[in-house]
């Protein structure tokens, strides 16, 4: 008997059979002319008995949709044999979903990034079927393959398209195709209880099947399980049509017994807390009995298109040594407090508690503190997530353990082929839930080195960034404390210089006193000012001390953490083990085909369970002995550590906050100091202005007299000239001259007037010189401070910085001008 059957251009092995059905079968084949490998679907006796328009209404089907996550018509051809026509397709290496779920590894459900895959694909071809008015009627995970492409990527397509058929939204029909399993309860009514229900079914009853096949996905178990199967058909229909909106699942355990209903996904399934409060909603949707309440196809769509659309960020807590994937919607979750917010929803951690921080530095900053939207977060991955701390909290406790994992089957010590592959195929579930266990845990001990690392860099680069900050304010205020020196100092001998003149005004002598009370009124605010700084200063010292240059916090976890095994291979000897349990299983598969066992093989297959029993027993002392108890041991030194830690980056925090408000009181002294400079500047002109140097009287009225002579003045004008000479000009008049003693006096008080004005000129020319440079570093200082601390969100910076930079540039132009003035 040939096993081989053909139709024009493929040929197939009735032994190679990929799936079967109550219609037909799937066989692969190849093509006669490149070899390429196919999958070809024959039609049985049964499917010939249907009306004829049924008959080709899967060919219909297939020649109209064409998507890349539905099965590819390559031909439509007859058997050679006269037996009928035959549907060609390509061929999806990967399998049927079904079978991927019956996999021992995914005992329960796919991983999360998997998961997501299935829906993103299930929901892009169901939009194709409704786009061109479809109906699938037979959706479940047998009907759903896996593609792997040329370039290594995996596509799930639908496929199976014999119950498929044309139906417009507000059409209905009453045929009854599906798999009970997944069929819509009123369907399930009709088709399995046999119930003459005069009822007509819509499209929507897809939707019931893809929140079916989506639960089977997401935990690798059916949402509706009545004790005995299959066969408690009755309590199967209670169970669907019973529950209320909202629940998600409902188990019977025990025969007759109360059903456990439950609104949430189980605790085992692979899916992370922030992807179930978004697919939770979903499948209670999907799965509505009420007609009422029951989703559309566009609400599927919406809902399927804003989960795949949210930003996905990994975020590792060390409170708890816990991992989170925070799914973000950046249209709605648009800044930094809403998508702490999302944070809080996991961890109950408040915003302003939670100290989230990336690689160097805090995402605080990396957002500009808030004024950077939400989509500016980096990417994370899973190895490189964000890192959240508790600020006030300051405990660190490991809050999963081995309790909740499965516990690994004894075989019976009678032999059962049957009993045995069933057993066996647990184990290996089992063991497939201790490897991600061990790895979990090897993930966290690498987070947690990663973490401490992180938070170590933060505080050292936090510290390093003050103390820059701390010298540049100590340059400045040294600067200033010069200039006011200098002020002090030119007040003061101006004032002496005055008071050795007998006839000096007394408003010239007032303003030189208030000139002394300005410098004085600045002097006192700068020592308070300074001694600010000072009380910053040692502190800061302290900390860069410790922290910075002797790297304590390292040092310490170093220290701490040496004695602690080293667990970074369990993960591989993990995955050993799970693969001598994956032959053992595949081997006892074997068995249970055979089902009548030689003494030999009997003896074979003793072997194979206690091989299986040896490698269980080896990964429950690899996870509980090894990897729990470093993790434990790593937990608690992470406790003490964390405690100094946390107390080191609020001290920073505090001192880094004490140093940018000192730099803003700066920044304001700065600003009046300007208007002290501008002040000083005027009275110092009025005060110097009018001083020149002495010129005994005889010599000016012959000078005058000549002059006068020459334009023809009388002598009398010549005295009016000097009598109404300016005020600040200091001279003796002839008539109080009384003695020849007076002359040689009056000769001595010239020279020192002289000698005096020229000292005078020299301390303002300093002065000049001082203020003009001082300016500039100020100036320098300003910008500096200015882009510092507007990073850091200080609002009293950003008031109006340019004018800021624009008057410390015209103070700076004015003392440069001042300095060139006349004296």
């Amino acid at each position: 008997m040939s096993y081989l059957r053909g139709s024009a251009n493929y040929v197939w092995c009735t032994t190679s059979v990929l799936g079967k059905g109550a219609t037909g079968a799937v066989f692969q084949g190849v093509s006669k002319h490149d070899g390429e490998p196919v999958a070809v679907k024959t039609f049985n006796q049964l499917s010939h008995m249907r009306p004829q328009e049924v008959q080709v209404r899967e060919f219909e089907v297939l020649k109209k949709v064409k998507h890349e996550n539905i099965v590819k018509l390559l031909a439509i051809e007859e058997e050679q044999d006269g037996r009928g026509k035959v549907i060609v397709m390509e061929l999806c290496t990967g399998g049927s979903l079904f079978n991927i779920l019956d996999d021992p590894e995914n005992t329960y459900g796919l991983a999360e990034d998997e998961f997501l895959l299935v829906l993103e694909h299930l929901s892009a071809g169901m939009k194709h079927l409704r786009d061109n008015s479809l109906v699938h009627r037979d959706l479940k995970p047998g009907n759903i393959m896996k593609f792997v492409a040329e370039d290594g990527r995996i596509i799930y397509k639908l496929t199976d398209f014999g119950a498929a058929r044309e139906l417009e939204e507000d059409q209905e029909f009453v045929s009854l195709y599906g798999t009970e399993e997944y069929l819509h309860p009123d369907m399930y009514e009709r088709a399995v209880l046999r119930k003459p229900v005069g009822k007509t079914f819509g499209a929507s009853v897809d939707l019931w099947s893809i929140g079916v096949t989506l639960y089977h996905v997401a935990t690798g178990n059916l949402p509706f399980r009545p004790y005995g199967g299959r066969k408690n058909k009755e309590m199967m229909y209670f169970i669907t049509t019973k529950k209320e909106s909202g629940v998600i699942s409902g188990i019977q355990t025990t025969e007759n017994g109360p059903v456990e209903w439950k609104r949430e996904l189980p605790n085992n399934c692979q899916i992370s807390a922030g992807l179930k409060t978004l697919i939770t909603p979903l499948l209670a949707g999907l799965m509505e009995v009420d007609p009422r309440k029951r989703w559309s196809f566009e609400d599927f769509f919406s809902a399927v298109l804003n989960i795949l659309s949210r930003k996905k960020v990994h975020v590792f807590f060390v409170n708890r040594i816990q991992s989170l994937r925070v799914y973000m919607d950046i249209a709605v979750q648009k800044d930094l407090n809403d998508f702490q917010s999302l944070v809080t929803d996991q961890t109950d951690i408040s915003p302003e508690n939670q100290i989230l921080l990336f690689k160097e530095t805090s995402v605080a900053k990396l957002l500009d503190n808030g004024r950077k939207p939400s989509s500016a977060i980096p990417q994370t991955t899973e190895d490189m997530p964000l890192i959240l701390c508790h600020r006030e909290n300051n405990n660190v406790s490991l809050e999963w353990d081995t309790k909740d994992l499965p516990k690994f089957p004894a075989f019976p010590n009678l032999v059962n082929v049957e009993n045995d592959a069933s057993l066996a195929k647990h184990t290996c579930g089992v063991g497939y839930c201790y490897k991600r266990r061990v790895e979990k845990i090897c993930r966290g001990v690498s987070l947690i080195n990663q973490a401490v690392r992180t938070i170590n860099q933060v505080i050292a680069t936090e510290l390093a960034t003050v103390t820059k900050e701390g010298s540049q304010v100590q340059s400045v205020t040294q600067s200033l404390h010069q200039q006011l020196n200098l002020m002090n100092q030119f007040q003061k001998a101006c004032h002496s210089f005055l008071s050795a003149v007998p006839s000096i005004d007394k408003p010239l002598n007032t303003k030189v006193d208030n000139l002394g009370q300005l410098v004085d009124v600045q002097q006192g605010e700068f020592k308070s000012m300074s001694g600010h700084q000072a009380e910053l200063e040692q502190p800061v010292k302290q900390l860069h001390n410790r922290f910075v240059e002797n790297n304590v916090l390292m040092a310490e976890w170093e220290e701490a953490t040496s004695e602690i095994k080293d667990i970074s291979r369990a993960s591989i000897k993990a995955a050993t083990h799970v693969g001598k349990l994956r032959e053992s299983w595949q081997h006892l598969l074997r068995d249970r085909a055979t089902r009548n066992l030689t003494y030999n093989d009997e003896q074979f297959h003793i072997l194979e369970r206690i091989k299986m029993q040896e490698k269980a027993k080896c990964l429950s002392e690899l996870l509980n002995d090894e990897c729990q108890h470093a993790i434990i041991r790593l937990t608690e030194v992470l406790s003490d550590w964390y405690k100094t830690a946390q107390a080191a980056f609020i001290q920073t925090e505090i001192l880094a906050k004490d140093t940018y408000q000192f730099e803003e009181s700066l920044e304001l002294y700065l600003l009046r100091m300007k208007e002290v400079v501008t002040t000083y500047q005027t009275d110092l002109s009025n005060i110097t202005s009018g001083l020149k140097p002495y010129t005994p009287q005889k010599r000016v009225l012959r000078t005058r007299s000549r002059e006068r002579a020459m334009n023809g003045a009388d002598l009398s004008d010549r005295e009016n000239s000097i009598s109404n000479s300016g005020s600040l000009e200091t001279s003796y008049h002839p008539s109080s001259r009384k003695s020849s003693n007076r002359t040689t006096s009056r000769r001595e008080y010239v020279k020192t007037f002289n000698k005096g004005l020229k000292e005078l000129t020299s301390v303002q020319e300093e002065v000049w010189t001082i203020l003009k440079e001082n300016a500039e570093l100020v100036n320098q200082f300003q910008t500096l401070t200015l882009s510092l601390l507007s990073s850091d969100g200080s609002q009293g910076y950003e008031s109006n910085p340019s004018s800021t930079r624009n008057s410390l540039s015209k103070n700076d132009s004015d003392l440069s001008g001042k300095s060139n003035g006349s004296m």
